[in-house]
């Protein structure tokens, strides 16, 4: 009997769909699958589909888990864990049908079978542990451990992306290798052949090659980060991709210009650290807002005390995840007015709050008492920044770093945001859309964003667009439970 060993598809349905072509060619008359159906790849609903409508037997990953965990975990994640690691976790979750997610939640994390006499266990990390790694150079003692409770001849797994087939102490170990994240050997998919007969097991890994394009075309129309695409371009983790030492040298926003500035912006940041921010999405927001402060004065013709106020306001624009993210510019505003040791003035410190709390949801209104209070000259300024700051937060919306660089053209009409970006940055330029209604108001000019030479997109300014969720096209062939 011929079994299909998979694992680790990872949302790549290219390359699972290149795995059961090339396993039925070898009369494969069953597929076992040891986890991690989704996660990075583009395709999560289309590939639980795919191996539910198929009735693979298989176990849930360890990245399954933490997906179906996301709502329950959303809040400290956001806060402790890489920006692209958290947005793949969402992006997963999000982009997942109700069905696919209770489909995973039945799901056992290990299940033992017997074919031909021999018995098996499939386990996705180890036996004792789903997120443990094992690979080619796990010391023999620590398999002959494992080896001594599994009760069974073999133990297949994943988690590693490394295949191998090691026998210790009567137990064979086999990994087949990612389906969707393959590492090395040109980045074709792997998976191996098991042909199980009279009690004996012969093991074959294969690497199967794919249409990687068409996945990675797939993830930057998604918007997703361009890394995710390096992963497969690459053959590599995300953390050991060197994509990132390629960006262009930027200014970091813990930078201040004016010396004078340098004890508040300490002061800034250590409040930001003391409320657990999460720098690499605060740090760009930052970054983005100063540049558009800059490309834009020609319009506001605000000065060095402005644009600081707007950089304060911005590295403080999300403390208030640290309480939750319901109502969290809310909960900024109250953090910065209540916070101890920041020499700001009584003023400053009121419009560096209200810079903060009006980076999402409603625009400034007289109906806000802490608006309402502040002089006509005041509440200009204030639009002014925090209508950029909006903008500039919708220019990161997967907290992935993906704009580069921006630039602006000013005519009588409008106001033409063109960003450098390595990829679509779908998500970046819809929310960005969605959030220049503020900015577009105070200049009484529509707003346009161009993403890598693309098309703009024009929003009248007293108008907000919802983010939409974005669907992409499946390619080749797909059966009617993945069409999503």
């Amino acid at each position: 009997m011929k079994v299909a060993l998979i694992g680790d598809v990872h949302a790549n349905l290219p390359a699972l769909e290149a795995v059961l072509q090339d396993a039925r060619k070898h009369r494969s008359e069953m597929v076992w699958n040891v986890g991690d159906f989704v996660g990075y790849g583009p395709f999560p609903e289309e590939v639980v589909q795919r191996l539910k409508g198929r009735g693979i037997s298989s176990i849930i990953g360890n990245y399954d888990r933490k997906v179906l965990a996301f709502p329950a975990n959303k809040d400290s994640w956001r806060r402790t864990k890489m920006p692209e690691k958290y947005l793949a976790f969402r992006w997963a979750y999000e982009n997942l049908s109700a069905e696919s997610r209770r489909f995973l939640k039945t799901l056992p994390r290990e299940l033992r079978l017997s074919v031909q006499g021999v018995r098996v266990l499939l386990a996705h990390g180890s036996p004792a542990s789903d997120e443990e790694h094992l690979g080619p150079d796990t010391p023999p003692d620590r398999l002959a451990h494992l080896a001594q409770s599994v009760n069974a001849e073999a133990v297949l797994c994943g988690h590693s992306h490394q295949a191998f087939d090691r026998r210790v102490n009567g137990v064979r170990f086999i990994n087949p290798g990612s389906v969707g994240r393959p590492e090395g050997d040109g980045g074709r998919a792997s998976y191996a052949l098991l042909e199980f007969t009279r009690g004996a097991l012969r093991v074959r890994q294969r690497r199967v090659r794919y249409d990687v394009a068409s996945t990675v075309e797939a993830i930057r129309t998604a918007g997703l980060p361009e890394d995710f695409a390096g992963m497969l371009l690459q053959g590599k983790p995300l953390t050991d991709l060197s994509a990132a030492s390629s960006r262009p040298t930027r200014t970091l926003p813990l930078i201040s210009p004016r010396p004078e500035d340098t004890a508040c912006l300490k002061a800034v940041v250590a409040l930001a650290r003391r409320c657990r921010y999460e720098a690499g999405h605060t740090h760009q927001v930052t970054r983005l807002a100063l540049e558009l402060f800059d490309e834009l004065q020609e319009l506001h013709h605000l000065g060095a005390d402005d644009r600081f106020l707007l950089q304060c306001g911005a590295m403080l624009h999300d403390i208030g995840w640290m309480e939750g993210a319901k109502g969290h510019h809310k909960t900024a505003f109250r953090l910065i007015m209540e916070a101890e040791g920041l020499p700001f003035t009584r003023q400053e410190r009121q419009l560096v709050g209200l810079i903060a709390r009006y980076h999402r949801k409603s625009l400034p209104s007289s109906t806000h008492p802490e608006y309402a209070v502040l002089p006509t000259r005041d509440r200009r300024r204030l639009r002014i920044l925090a209508g950029i700051l909006r903008v500039a937060d919708g220019l990161d919306r997967s907290h992935g770093d993906v704009v580069w660089q921006l630039h602006c053209h000013v005519s009588p009409g409008t106001i033409a945001i063109q960003c450098t970006a390595p990829g679509p940055a779908l998500s970046e330029h819809v929310a960005a859309m969605a959030k220049a209604s503020l900015l577009g108001r105070v200049f009484r000019r529509k707003i346009g964003i161009r993403m890598n030479r693309r098309e703009v997109l024009s929003a009248e300014p007293a108008c907000s667009r919802p983010l939409q969720k974005t669907r992409v096209r499946v390619p080749g062939p797909r059966t009617k439970a993945g069409a999503g």
